[in-house]
């Protein structure tokens, strides 16, 4: 009865294990996509972002972040806000003055 017991909590370990790494693996993802959207969005307007650094809080909704780059040269600070609902998401930024 004991090992029944040990493997019964062993597979809960794991799976709560596997769940939470799932969760940073889609945060990241939806990191990546974030900083994709906004320079595509650069790019469709004719500007350059290079991006130095992106932070996105990952509890809250919407998620708020902050994005710091170079656009055509300059420093820039965008402020960002998501809205995600799993297999979509929703971004609007912007650019600080």
């Amino acid at each position: 009865m004991k090992m029944k017991k040990f493997f019964i909590s062993m597979m809960f370990v794991f799976s709560a294990l596997m769940m939470f790494n799932g969760c940073i693996v889609s945060d990241k993802k939806l990191a990546d996509k974030v900083q994709e959207a906004i320079i595509n969005d650069e790019q469709s307007n004719g500007n350059t972002l290079e991006v130095t650094e992106f932070q996105l809080d990952e509890k809250g909704s919407p998620k708020k972040g902050v994005l710091k780059g170079q656009l055509n040269g300059k420093e820039v600070v965008y402020d960002i806000s998501v809205t995600d609902e799993g297999s979509e998401f929703d971004v609007d930024w912007e650019l600080r003055k």
